[in-house]
Protein backbone atom coordinates (compact mmCIF):
# COMPACT_ATOMS: atom_id res chain seq x y z
CA UNK A 1 0.00 0.00 0.00
CA UNK A 2 2.97 2.26 0.90
CA UNK A 3 4.34 1.53 -2.46
CA UNK A 4 1.43 2.56 -4.37
CA UNK A 5 1.08 6.05 -2.72
CA UNK A 6 4.73 6.64 -3.13
CA UNK A 7 4.66 6.16 -6.96
CA UNK A 8 1.01 8.22 -7.28
CA UNK A 9 2.77 10.91 -5.61
CA UNK A 10 6.11 10.96 -7.43
CA UNK A 11 3.54 11.17 -10.67
CA UNK A 12 1.81 14.16 -9.32
CA UNK A 13 5.44 15.05 -8.57
CA UNK A 14 6.58 14.91 -12.21
CA UNK A 15 3.06 16.69 -13.33
CA UNK A 16 4.33 19.14 -11.13
CA UNK A 17 8.08 19.49 -12.38
CA UNK A 18 6.61 19.42 -16.00
CA UNK A 19 4.61 22.46 -15.34
CA UNK A 20 7.71 24.35 -14.12
CA UNK A 21 9.57 23.11 -17.40
CA UNK A 22 6.56 23.97 -20.04
CA UNK A 23 6.08 27.72 -17.74
CA UNK A 24 9.83 28.31 -18.73
CA UNK A 25 11.83 25.91 -20.56
CA UNK A 26 14.85 28.29 -20.44
CA UNK A 27 15.31 27.29 -16.34
CA UNK A 28 18.19 24.75 -15.76
CA UNK A 29 17.05 24.37 -12.26
CA UNK A 30 13.53 23.08 -13.40
CA UNK A 31 14.97 20.76 -15.86
CA UNK A 32 16.78 19.09 -13.80
CA UNK A 33 14.06 18.63 -11.45
CA UNK A 34 12.29 17.00 -13.93
CA UNK A 35 15.09 15.06 -15.03
CA UNK A 36 15.67 13.81 -11.67
CA UNK A 37 12.07 13.32 -10.70
CA UNK A 38 10.85 11.11 -14.08
CA UNK A 39 14.10 9.04 -13.32
CA UNK A 40 12.97 8.03 -9.76
CA UNK A 41 9.65 7.26 -10.90
CA UNK A 42 10.59 5.03 -13.47
CA UNK A 43 12.59 2.91 -11.18
CA UNK A 44 10.05 2.51 -8.52
CA UNK A 45 7.58 0.74 -11.49
CA UNK A 46 9.15 0.05 -14.60
CA UNK A 47 7.31 0.13 -17.80
CA UNK A 48 6.85 -3.21 -19.09
CA UNK A 49 4.97 -2.89 -22.27
CA UNK A 50 2.67 -4.83 -23.73
CA UNK A 51 2.70 -6.37 -27.74
CA UNK A 52 1.12 -8.47 -30.18
CA UNK A 53 2.15 -12.33 -30.30
CA UNK A 54 5.31 -12.90 -32.12
CA UNK A 55 4.51 -14.43 -35.50
CA UNK A 56 5.32 -18.30 -35.94
CA UNK A 57 8.87 -18.55 -37.86
CA UNK A 58 7.16 -19.16 -41.05
CA UNK A 59 5.09 -16.00 -41.18
CA UNK A 60 8.07 -14.17 -39.75
CA UNK A 61 9.99 -15.55 -42.94
CA UNK A 62 7.35 -14.82 -45.32
CA UNK A 63 7.34 -10.99 -44.05
CA UNK A 64 10.94 -10.65 -44.58
CA UNK A 65 10.57 -12.37 -48.21
CA UNK A 66 7.75 -9.44 -48.83
CA UNK A 67 9.60 -6.81 -47.67
CA UNK A 68 12.02 -7.46 -50.09
CA UNK A 69 9.78 -8.07 -53.12
CA UNK A 70 9.87 -11.63 -53.14
CA UNK A 71 6.25 -11.99 -53.09
CA UNK A 72 5.58 -15.48 -54.65
CA UNK A 73 8.37 -17.06 -52.94
CA UNK A 74 6.30 -15.35 -49.15
CA UNK A 75 3.14 -16.49 -51.03
CA UNK A 76 4.66 -20.06 -51.25
CA UNK A 77 5.50 -20.71 -47.35
CA UNK A 78 2.28 -18.66 -46.12
CA UNK A 79 0.02 -21.28 -47.82
CA UNK A 80 1.82 -24.15 -46.21
CA UNK A 81 2.03 -22.63 -43.03
CA UNK A 82 -1.92 -22.26 -43.24
CA UNK A 83 -2.25 -26.16 -44.12
CA UNK A 84 -1.26 -26.48 -40.83
CA UNK A 85 -2.70 -23.58 -38.56
CA UNK A 86 -5.48 -22.87 -40.65
CA UNK A 87 -6.66 -19.68 -39.36
CA UNK A 88 -3.71 -18.23 -37.98
CA UNK A 89 -4.43 -14.19 -38.33
CA UNK A 90 -0.86 -12.87 -38.87
CA UNK A 91 -0.64 -15.09 -41.79
CA UNK A 92 -4.21 -14.59 -43.19
CA UNK A 93 -3.43 -10.39 -43.11
CA UNK A 94 -0.31 -10.88 -44.42
CA UNK A 95 -1.38 -13.01 -47.34
CA UNK A 96 -4.24 -9.98 -47.99
CA UNK A 97 -1.79 -7.47 -47.90
CA UNK A 98 0.33 -9.92 -50.62
CA UNK A 99 -2.96 -10.01 -52.78
CA UNK A 100 -3.17 -6.08 -52.77
CA UNK A 101 0.01 -5.61 -53.77
CA UNK A 102 -0.08 -7.86 -56.76
CA UNK A 103 -3.90 -5.63 -57.82
CA UNK A 104 -5.73 -8.43 -56.51
CA UNK A 105 -8.31 -6.09 -54.07
CA UNK A 106 -11.41 -8.39 -54.38
CA UNK A 107 -9.14 -11.48 -52.95
CA UNK A 108 -7.41 -8.63 -50.21
CA UNK A 109 -10.89 -7.84 -49.27
CA UNK A 110 -12.23 -11.66 -49.11
CA UNK A 111 -9.25 -12.43 -46.78
CA UNK A 112 -9.73 -9.57 -44.57
CA UNK A 113 -13.58 -10.04 -44.07
CA UNK A 114 -12.77 -13.90 -43.41
CA UNK A 115 -9.87 -13.04 -40.58
CA UNK A 116 -12.22 -10.51 -39.23
CA UNK A 117 -15.28 -13.08 -38.90
CA UNK A 118 -12.98 -15.85 -37.53
CA UNK A 119 -11.21 -13.21 -34.88
CA UNK A 120 -14.08 -11.37 -33.64
CA UNK A 121 -13.70 -11.48 -30.09
CA UNK A 122 -9.76 -11.38 -30.55
CA UNK A 123 -7.82 -7.49 -29.30
CA UNK A 124 -4.76 -8.73 -30.84
CA UNK A 125 -6.38 -9.69 -34.40
CA UNK A 126 -8.58 -6.67 -34.89
CA UNK A 127 -5.03 -4.68 -33.72
CA UNK A 128 -3.32 -6.34 -36.55
CA UNK A 129 -6.29 -6.29 -38.85
CA UNK A 130 -5.88 -2.66 -38.27
CA UNK A 131 -1.72 -2.34 -39.05
CA UNK A 132 -2.22 -4.32 -41.84
CA UNK A 133 -5.17 -2.43 -43.49
CA UNK A 134 -3.30 0.75 -42.87
CA UNK A 135 -0.28 -0.55 -44.63
CA UNK A 136 -2.16 -1.64 -47.47
CA UNK A 137 -3.80 2.02 -47.58
CA UNK A 138 0.08 3.45 -47.62
CA UNK A 139 1.07 0.93 -50.55
CA UNK A 140 -1.71 1.25 -52.40
CA UNK A 141 -3.56 4.72 -52.32
CA UNK A 142 -6.59 3.53 -50.88
CA UNK A 143 -7.43 5.97 -48.74
CA UNK A 144 -10.50 4.25 -47.49
CA UNK A 145 -8.75 1.62 -45.96
CA UNK A 146 -7.52 4.28 -43.16
CA UNK A 147 -10.78 4.73 -41.94
CA UNK A 148 -11.20 0.85 -42.18
CA UNK A 149 -7.99 0.48 -40.43
CA UNK A 150 -9.14 3.13 -37.25
CA UNK A 151 -12.46 0.96 -37.19
CA UNK A 152 -10.91 -2.27 -36.19
CA UNK A 153 -8.19 -0.32 -33.63
CA UNK A 154 -11.18 1.25 -32.52
CA UNK A 155 -13.19 -2.44 -32.22
CA UNK A 156 -9.56 -3.66 -30.86
CA UNK A 157 -10.44 -0.57 -28.05
CA UNK A 158 -13.39 -1.85 -27.58
CA UNK A 159 -12.57 -5.44 -26.59
CA UNK A 160 -9.62 -4.02 -24.40
CA UNK A 161 -9.71 -0.25 -23.93
CA UNK A 162 -6.49 -0.31 -21.95
CA UNK A 163 -4.37 -2.62 -24.95
CA UNK A 164 -0.98 -0.38 -26.04
CA UNK A 165 -0.03 -1.73 -29.42
CA UNK A 166 -3.92 -0.87 -30.40
CA UNK A 167 -4.05 2.45 -28.74
CA UNK A 168 -0.68 4.02 -29.85
CA UNK A 169 -1.30 3.05 -33.49
CA UNK A 170 -4.46 4.70 -33.66
CA UNK A 171 -2.01 7.84 -32.15
CA UNK A 172 0.15 6.82 -35.00
CA UNK A 173 -2.36 6.76 -37.98
CA UNK A 174 -3.99 9.82 -37.12
CA UNK A 175 -0.39 11.92 -36.43
CA UNK A 176 0.53 10.53 -40.29
CA UNK A 177 -3.20 12.02 -41.95
CA UNK A 178 -2.81 15.12 -39.47
CA UNK A 179 -5.95 14.74 -37.32
CA UNK A 180 -3.87 16.11 -34.32
CA UNK A 181 -7.03 16.77 -32.08
CA UNK A 182 -7.50 13.14 -32.23
CA UNK A 183 -3.64 12.16 -32.08
CA UNK A 184 -3.51 13.93 -28.84
CA UNK A 185 -6.45 12.41 -27.36
CA UNK A 186 -5.50 9.03 -28.13
CA UNK A 187 -2.08 10.01 -26.62
CA UNK A 188 -3.19 11.26 -23.46
CA UNK A 189 -5.53 8.74 -22.63
CA UNK A 190 -1.94 5.92 -23.67
CA UNK A 191 0.04 8.50 -21.54
CA UNK A 192 -2.51 7.87 -18.87
CA UNK A 193 -2.20 4.37 -19.20
CA UNK A 194 1.47 4.43 -19.43
CA UNK A 195 3.01 6.98 -17.77
CA UNK A 196 6.52 5.41 -17.92
CA UNK A 197 6.97 4.92 -21.76
CA UNK A 198 9.14 7.04 -23.45
CA UNK A 199 7.89 6.80 -27.15
CA UNK A 200 4.48 7.99 -26.02
CA UNK A 201 6.16 10.99 -24.83
CA UNK A 202 8.09 11.23 -27.75
CA UNK A 203 5.09 11.37 -30.19
CA UNK A 204 3.80 13.74 -27.84
CA UNK A 205 6.02 16.59 -27.60
CA UNK A 206 5.87 16.14 -31.27
CA UNK A 207 1.96 16.91 -31.30
CA UNK A 208 2.44 19.29 -29.24
CA UNK A 209 5.40 21.22 -31.07
CA UNK A 210 2.99 20.74 -34.09
CA UNK A 211 0.20 22.72 -32.53
CA UNK A 212 2.65 25.53 -31.42
CA UNK A 213 2.54 24.48 -27.55
CA UNK A 214 6.41 24.88 -27.58
CA UNK A 215 7.20 24.91 -23.56
CA UNK A 216 4.57 21.64 -22.96
CA UNK A 217 6.56 20.29 -26.22
CA UNK A 218 10.30 20.77 -24.92
CA UNK A 219 8.38 19.09 -21.07
CA UNK A 220 7.15 15.94 -22.97
CA UNK A 221 10.48 15.95 -24.84
CA UNK A 222 12.37 16.32 -22.08
CA UNK A 223 10.33 13.14 -19.98
CA UNK A 224 11.10 10.92 -23.02
CA UNK A 225 14.74 11.12 -22.71
CA UNK A 226 15.01 10.66 -19.21
CA UNK A 227 13.13 7.56 -19.42
CA UNK A 228 15.66 6.67 -21.85
CA UNK A 229 18.47 8.86 -22.63
CA UNK A 230 19.52 6.76 -25.40
CA UNK A 231 16.18 7.50 -26.95
CA UNK A 232 17.78 9.76 -29.89
CA UNK A 233 14.67 10.54 -31.13
CA UNK A 234 13.58 12.44 -27.82
CA UNK A 235 16.77 14.51 -27.94
CA UNK A 236 16.70 15.50 -31.84
CA UNK A 237 12.60 16.43 -30.80
CA UNK A 238 14.24 19.16 -28.58
CA UNK A 239 16.92 19.44 -30.69
CA UNK A 240 14.84 20.35 -33.45
CA UNK A 241 12.52 22.77 -32.04
CA UNK A 242 15.67 25.78 -32.58
CA UNK A 243 14.11 27.26 -29.66
CA UNK A 244 14.77 24.87 -27.07
CA UNK A 245 17.71 25.45 -24.49
CA UNK A 246 20.32 22.34 -23.57
CA UNK A 247 22.42 22.30 -20.50
CA UNK A 248 25.68 20.94 -19.47
CA UNK A 249 23.70 17.85 -17.51
CA UNK A 250 21.99 17.44 -20.88
CA UNK A 251 25.36 17.29 -22.58
CA UNK A 252 26.75 14.97 -20.22
CA UNK A 253 23.73 12.72 -20.61
CA UNK A 254 24.16 12.56 -24.45
CA UNK A 255 27.63 11.76 -24.64
CA UNK A 256 27.17 9.53 -21.86
CA UNK A 257 24.95 7.67 -24.30
CA UNK A 258 27.08 7.84 -26.71
CA UNK A 259 29.68 6.08 -25.38
CA UNK A 260 27.35 3.42 -24.01
CA UNK A 261 25.80 2.88 -27.78
CA UNK A 262 27.21 0.73 -30.63
CA UNK A 263 28.20 2.32 -33.82
CA UNK A 264 25.44 1.10 -35.30
CA UNK A 265 22.62 1.44 -32.92
CA UNK A 266 20.03 3.55 -34.52
CA UNK A 267 19.17 6.08 -32.46
CA UNK A 268 23.23 7.33 -32.80
CA UNK A 269 22.85 9.30 -35.54
CA UNK A 270 20.20 11.40 -33.70
CA UNK A 271 21.93 12.06 -30.70
CA UNK A 272 25.21 12.97 -32.67
CA UNK A 273 22.97 15.90 -34.23
CA UNK A 274 21.29 16.66 -31.33
CA UNK A 275 24.32 16.57 -29.23
CA UNK A 276 25.96 19.13 -31.76
CA UNK A 277 23.20 21.35 -31.46
CA UNK A 278 23.97 21.47 -27.62
CA UNK A 279 27.89 21.81 -27.65
CA UNK A 280 26.52 25.13 -30.61
CA UNK A 281 24.48 26.58 -28.53
CA UNK A 282 27.56 26.54 -25.80
CA UNK A 283 29.86 27.96 -28.07
CA UNK A 284 32.19 24.90 -28.31
CA UNK A 285 32.00 25.10 -32.25
CA UNK A 286 34.99 22.39 -33.10
CA UNK A 287 33.56 19.66 -30.92
CA UNK A 288 30.09 20.56 -32.42
CA UNK A 289 31.98 19.62 -35.76
CA UNK A 290 33.53 16.90 -34.61
CA UNK A 291 29.88 15.19 -33.74
CA UNK A 292 28.19 16.80 -37.03
CA UNK A 293 30.97 15.47 -39.11
CA UNK A 294 30.00 11.83 -37.21
CA UNK A 295 26.11 11.85 -37.26
CA UNK A 296 26.42 12.75 -41.22
CA UNK A 297 28.98 10.10 -41.61
CA UNK A 298 26.88 7.71 -40.09
CA UNK A 299 23.82 8.57 -41.48
CA UNK A 300 25.52 8.86 -45.36
CA UNK A 301 26.86 5.70 -44.73
CA UNK A 302 23.09 3.81 -45.50
CA UNK A 303 21.06 6.36 -47.26
CA UNK A 304 17.57 5.31 -49.38
CA UNK A 305 17.62 5.79 -52.72
CA UNK A 306 17.41 8.72 -54.34
CA UNK A 307 14.28 9.12 -57.12
CA UNK A 308 15.76 9.15 -60.47
CA UNK A 309 12.89 9.71 -62.70
CA UNK A 310 10.95 12.87 -64.78
CA UNK A 311 12.61 15.15 -62.68
CA UNK A 312 16.15 14.18 -62.58
CA UNK A 313 19.15 15.93 -63.22
CA UNK A 314 20.28 18.79 -65.13
CA UNK A 315 21.30 17.43 -68.08
CA UNK A 316 17.15 15.62 -68.32
CA UNK A 317 16.19 19.56 -67.82
CA UNK A 318 18.04 20.88 -70.36
CA UNK A 319 17.52 18.48 -73.02
CA UNK A 320 13.88 17.87 -72.40
CA UNK A 321 12.49 21.08 -71.55
CA UNK A 322 12.94 23.61 -74.32
CA UNK A 323 11.93 26.50 -76.14
CA UNK A 324 10.15 23.91 -79.31
CA UNK A 325 8.84 21.65 -76.11
CA UNK A 326 6.99 24.26 -74.45
CA UNK A 327 5.68 25.94 -78.04
CA UNK A 328 4.34 22.84 -79.04
CA UNK A 329 2.76 21.97 -76.03
CA UNK A 330 1.30 25.58 -75.33
CA UNK A 331 -2.50 25.71 -73.20
CA UNK A 332 -1.96 21.90 -72.71
CA UNK A 333 -2.56 21.04 -68.49
CA UNK A 334 -5.12 21.44 -66.20
CA UNK A 335 -6.27 25.17 -66.77
CA UNK A 336 -7.11 25.83 -62.67
CA UNK A 337 -5.21 27.86 -60.85
CA UNK A 338 -5.24 26.42 -57.04
CA UNK A 339 -1.93 25.24 -56.77
CA UNK A 340 1.15 27.57 -54.79
CA UNK A 341 4.54 25.67 -55.11
CA UNK A 342 6.88 27.10 -52.86
CA UNK A 343 10.34 25.11 -54.03
CA UNK A 344 13.71 25.12 -53.40
CA UNK A 345 16.39 23.95 -51.17
CA UNK A 346 15.41 22.79 -47.65
CA UNK A 347 16.19 25.03 -44.77
CA UNK A 348 16.01 28.16 -47.41
CA UNK A 349 13.11 30.13 -45.63
CA UNK A 350 9.91 27.87 -47.76
CA UNK A 351 7.57 27.43 -44.05
CA UNK A 352 8.15 31.10 -43.63
CA UNK A 353 6.72 32.23 -47.19
CA UNK A 354 3.73 29.42 -46.76
CA UNK A 355 3.27 31.14 -43.21
CA UNK A 356 3.24 34.42 -45.11
CA UNK A 357 0.86 33.13 -47.89
CA UNK A 358 -1.66 31.34 -45.37
CA UNK A 359 -2.09 34.37 -43.25
CA UNK A 360 -4.51 35.48 -46.42
CA UNK A 361 -7.85 34.77 -46.34
CA UNK A 362 -7.94 33.40 -50.16
CA UNK A 363 -5.12 30.83 -49.68
CA UNK A 364 -5.02 27.44 -47.36
CA UNK A 365 -1.36 26.08 -46.12
CA UNK A 366 -1.75 22.35 -46.46
CA UNK A 367 2.44 21.09 -46.14
CA UNK A 368 4.87 19.26 -47.69
CA UNK A 369 2.91 17.51 -50.10
CA UNK A 370 4.84 14.43 -52.35
CA UNK A 371 1.96 14.49 -54.95
CA UNK A 372 4.41 15.05 -57.52
CA UNK A 373 6.61 12.28 -56.66
CA UNK A 374 4.05 9.72 -56.13
CA UNK A 375 2.67 10.48 -59.75
CA UNK A 376 6.96 10.49 -60.72
CA UNK A 377 6.92 7.05 -59.71
CA UNK A 378 3.41 5.68 -61.53
CA UNK A 379 4.73 7.50 -65.10
CA UNK A 380 7.94 5.16 -64.41
CA UNK A 381 5.52 1.87 -63.36
CA UNK A 382 3.55 2.45 -66.24
CA UNK A 383 6.53 2.53 -68.57
CA UNK A 384 9.31 0.54 -67.21
CA UNK A 385 11.90 0.95 -70.16
CA UNK A 386 10.91 4.16 -71.57
CA UNK A 387 13.80 6.54 -70.50
CA UNK A 388 12.59 9.97 -68.94
CA UNK A 389 13.14 12.14 -72.13
CA UNK A 390 11.21 9.59 -74.58
CA UNK A 391 8.51 9.17 -71.43
CA UNK A 392 8.21 13.22 -70.87
CA UNK A 393 7.96 13.74 -74.49
CA UNK A 394 5.75 11.26 -75.53
CA UNK A 395 2.84 12.69 -72.85
CA UNK A 396 -0.31 13.53 -74.89
CA UNK A 397 -2.32 16.70 -74.40
CA UNK A 398 -5.12 14.25 -72.42
CA UNK A 399 -1.96 12.82 -70.89
CA UNK A 400 -0.82 16.31 -69.17
CA UNK A 401 -4.54 17.16 -68.66
CA UNK A 402 -5.43 14.08 -66.64
CA UNK A 403 -2.00 14.48 -64.80
CA UNK A 404 -3.17 17.82 -63.52
CA UNK A 405 -6.50 17.03 -62.55
CA UNK A 406 -5.19 13.83 -60.77
CA UNK A 407 -2.57 15.94 -58.54
CA UNK A 408 -5.45 18.70 -57.53
CA UNK A 409 -7.64 15.13 -56.87
CA UNK A 410 -4.59 14.11 -54.52
CA UNK A 411 -4.24 17.60 -53.06
CA UNK A 412 -7.78 17.42 -51.60
CA UNK A 413 -6.85 14.57 -49.07
CA UNK A 414 -4.58 17.43 -47.26
CA UNK A 415 -7.06 20.22 -47.61
CA UNK A 416 -9.21 21.35 -44.80
CA UNK A 417 -11.24 24.54 -46.00
CA UNK A 418 -12.92 25.71 -49.15
CA UNK A 419 -10.43 28.57 -50.46
CA UNK A 420 -9.45 29.18 -53.91
CA UNK A 421 -5.69 28.26 -53.65
CA UNK A 422 -3.70 26.67 -51.53
CA UNK A 423 0.07 25.88 -51.41
CA UNK A 424 2.36 22.45 -51.84
CA UNK A 425 5.87 23.68 -50.04
CA UNK A 426 7.94 20.54 -51.03
CA UNK A 427 10.84 22.21 -51.70
CA UNK A 428 12.41 19.66 -53.62
CA UNK A 429 9.22 20.02 -56.08
CA UNK A 430 11.82 22.44 -58.28
CA UNK A 431 13.09 19.03 -59.84
CA UNK A 432 9.31 18.86 -61.29
CA UNK A 433 9.03 22.54 -62.52
CA UNK A 434 9.11 21.41 -66.17
CA UNK A 435 5.94 18.54 -65.54
CA UNK A 436 4.37 21.43 -63.19
CA UNK A 437 3.66 23.58 -66.39
CA UNK A 438 2.52 21.16 -68.66
CA UNK A 439 0.19 19.47 -66.32
CA UNK A 440 -0.97 22.75 -64.04
CA UNK A 441 0.14 26.08 -66.70
CA UNK A 442 -1.36 28.71 -64.56
CA UNK A 443 -0.08 26.90 -60.96
CA UNK A 444 2.34 30.00 -59.37
CA UNK A 445 5.36 28.85 -58.49
CA UNK A 446 7.87 30.21 -55.98
CA UNK A 447 11.14 29.59 -55.89
CA UNK A 448 12.62 30.73 -52.19
CA UNK A 449 16.11 31.06 -52.12
CA UNK A 450 18.87 31.38 -49.38
CA UNK A 451 22.68 32.00 -48.90
CA UNK A 452 24.17 29.41 -49.90
CA UNK A 453 26.61 29.14 -47.08
CA UNK A 454 23.65 29.67 -44.29
CA UNK A 455 21.26 27.13 -45.99
CA UNK A 456 23.61 24.56 -46.82
CA UNK A 457 25.32 24.29 -43.57
CA UNK A 458 21.90 24.59 -42.13
CA UNK A 459 21.06 21.40 -44.12
CA UNK A 460 24.33 19.72 -43.01
CA UNK A 461 23.27 20.34 -39.23
CA UNK A 462 19.88 19.41 -39.80
CA UNK A 463 18.76 15.58 -39.01
CA UNK A 464 16.27 14.21 -41.64
CA UNK A 465 14.79 11.01 -40.81
CA UNK A 466 14.12 10.26 -44.56
CA UNK A 467 15.00 11.70 -47.84
CA UNK A 468 17.18 14.70 -48.33
CA UNK A 469 20.07 12.23 -48.50
CA UNK A 470 22.38 15.00 -50.34
CA UNK A 471 22.55 16.60 -46.89
CA UNK A 472 25.17 14.12 -45.22
CA UNK A 473 28.32 15.05 -47.39
CA UNK A 474 29.31 18.59 -47.81
CA UNK A 475 30.82 17.64 -51.60
CA UNK A 476 27.60 16.48 -52.39
CA UNK A 477 25.71 19.38 -50.52
CA UNK A 478 27.64 22.10 -52.52
CA UNK A 479 26.66 20.10 -55.88
CA UNK A 480 22.94 20.07 -54.97
CA UNK A 481 22.52 23.34 -54.48
CA UNK A 482 25.41 24.28 -57.61
CA UNK A 483 22.59 22.17 -59.69
CA UNK A 484 19.27 23.50 -58.59
CA UNK A 485 20.51 27.15 -59.17
CA UNK A 486 21.43 26.26 -63.00
CA UNK A 487 17.92 24.23 -63.59
CA UNK A 488 16.48 27.48 -62.22
CA UNK A 489 18.35 29.28 -64.65
CA UNK A 490 17.22 27.10 -67.22
CA UNK A 491 13.76 27.44 -66.64
CA UNK A 492 14.28 31.89 -66.51
CA UNK A 493 15.63 31.46 -70.17
CA UNK A 494 12.66 28.67 -71.47
CA UNK A 495 9.57 29.94 -69.49
CA UNK A 496 10.86 33.66 -68.66
CA UNK A 497 8.57 35.14 -65.82
CA UNK A 498 6.69 31.83 -64.67
CA UNK A 499 8.45 31.41 -61.44
CA UNK A 500 9.01 34.44 -58.92
CA UNK A 501 12.40 34.33 -57.00
CA UNK A 502 12.20 35.14 -53.40
CA UNK A 503 15.37 35.83 -51.85
CA UNK A 504 15.06 35.01 -48.12
CA UNK A 505 17.87 37.47 -47.21
CA UNK A 506 15.75 40.21 -48.74
CA UNK A 507 12.53 39.11 -47.76
CA UNK A 508 13.91 39.19 -43.70
CA UNK A 509 15.63 42.55 -44.91
CA UNK A 510 12.62 44.28 -46.51
CA UNK A 511 9.43 42.51 -45.73
CA UNK A 512 6.46 44.43 -46.18
CA UNK A 513 8.10 45.83 -49.56
CA UNK A 514 8.66 41.59 -50.21
CA UNK A 515 5.36 40.12 -49.19
CA UNK A 516 3.52 42.98 -51.75
CA UNK A 517 6.06 41.49 -54.59
CA UNK A 518 5.04 37.74 -53.48
CA UNK A 519 0.84 38.56 -53.43
CA UNK A 520 0.70 40.75 -56.46
CA UNK A 521 2.48 37.62 -58.28
CA UNK A 522 -0.18 35.13 -56.48
CA UNK A 523 -2.69 37.36 -58.19
CA UNK A 524 -4.60 38.17 -54.62
CA UNK A 525 -4.86 41.47 -52.35
CA UNK A 526 -2.42 42.74 -50.01
CA UNK A 527 -3.85 42.09 -46.39
CA UNK A 528 -1.78 43.24 -43.18
CA UNK A 529 -2.57 39.50 -41.79
CA UNK A 530 0.15 38.32 -44.22
CA UNK A 531 2.82 40.83 -41.90
CA UNK A 532 1.94 39.15 -38.77
CA UNK A 533 1.85 35.97 -39.98
CA UNK A 534 3.38 34.61 -36.36
CA UNK A 535 -0.10 35.28 -35.01
CA UNK A 536 -1.95 32.81 -37.77
CA UNK A 537 -2.69 29.62 -35.92
CA UNK A 538 -2.52 26.09 -37.67
CA UNK A 539 -0.44 23.12 -37.85
CA UNK A 540 3.19 23.45 -39.19
CA UNK A 541 4.78 20.08 -39.46
CA UNK A 542 8.16 20.88 -41.06
CA UNK A 543 11.62 21.97 -38.75
CA UNK A 544 10.96 25.96 -38.76
CA UNK A 545 7.69 24.87 -36.82
CA UNK A 546 8.79 27.23 -34.19
CA UNK A 547 10.43 29.34 -36.05
CA UNK A 548 7.07 30.72 -37.93
CA UNK A 549 5.53 31.86 -34.99
CA UNK A 550 8.12 35.09 -34.39
CA UNK A 551 8.04 37.78 -35.71
CA UNK A 552 10.64 37.89 -39.11
CA UNK A 553 14.06 38.17 -37.62
CA UNK A 554 18.00 37.59 -39.06
CA UNK A 555 18.09 34.66 -36.66
CA UNK A 556 20.51 31.99 -38.30
CA UNK A 557 22.28 34.61 -40.89
CA UNK A 558 26.10 34.18 -40.61
CA UNK A 559 25.90 30.65 -38.32
CA UNK A 560 28.21 29.30 -40.97
CA UNK A 561 30.96 31.00 -39.96
CA UNK A 562 31.85 29.78 -36.51
CA UNK A 563 32.39 26.44 -38.37
CA UNK A 564 34.39 28.04 -41.54
CA UNK A 565 37.58 25.87 -40.30
CA UNK A 566 35.73 22.53 -40.76
CA UNK A 567 33.73 23.86 -43.98
CA UNK A 568 36.09 24.02 -47.38
CA UNK A 569 34.95 20.78 -48.95
CA UNK A 570 31.66 22.69 -49.08
CA UNK A 571 32.57 25.64 -50.11
CA UNK A 572 34.44 24.21 -53.43
CA UNK A 573 31.61 22.15 -54.21
CA UNK A 574 29.83 25.12 -54.65
CA UNK A 575 31.94 26.89 -56.75
CA UNK A 576 30.63 29.43 -58.81
CA UNK A 577 27.45 29.15 -56.83
CA UNK A 578 28.91 30.39 -53.73
CA UNK A 579 29.15 33.97 -54.72
CA UNK A 580 26.77 33.81 -57.80
CA UNK A 581 23.57 32.68 -56.28
CA UNK A 582 20.51 35.25 -57.07
CA UNK A 583 19.93 34.89 -59.87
Amino acid sequence: MTAAIDIEELKRECERARERVAADPDDALAARELREVVRRFALAAPHRPQSLPEPAPDVATARKLVSEGKLEEAEIILRKHLKSFRHDFPAMHLMAEIAAKCDLREDAERILREAARIHAGSVAAWTSLGTTLHRIACEKDYPEFVHRAVDALDQALTLNPEFEPALAYKAAVFIQTRGLDRAREALERLLAMCPRASMHWLNYGYVLKTVGEFGKAVSAYRTSAALDKTNGAAWWGMADLKIAKFFEFDIEDMEAALESMGPAEAFRIEICFSVAKALDQAGAYERAARWLEEGNRLRAASPSPEASGVGSGLEFNKRTYSPAFYSKRKGWGDPRPDPIFIVGMPRAGSTLVEQILASHSAIEGTEELFILHQLENELCREHPSKTPEYLVSSLSESDFTALGARYLELATRSRQTDKPLFTDKNPANWRYLGLIHCMLPNAKIIDVRRNPMDCCFANYGQHYRSGANFTYDQKELGRYYAEYVEIMRHFDEVLSGRVHRLIHDDLVDNFEHEVRRLLDYVGVPFEETCLRFYETQRPVHTPSSEQVRRPINRSGFGRWRNYEPWLSPLRDALGEAATNWRS
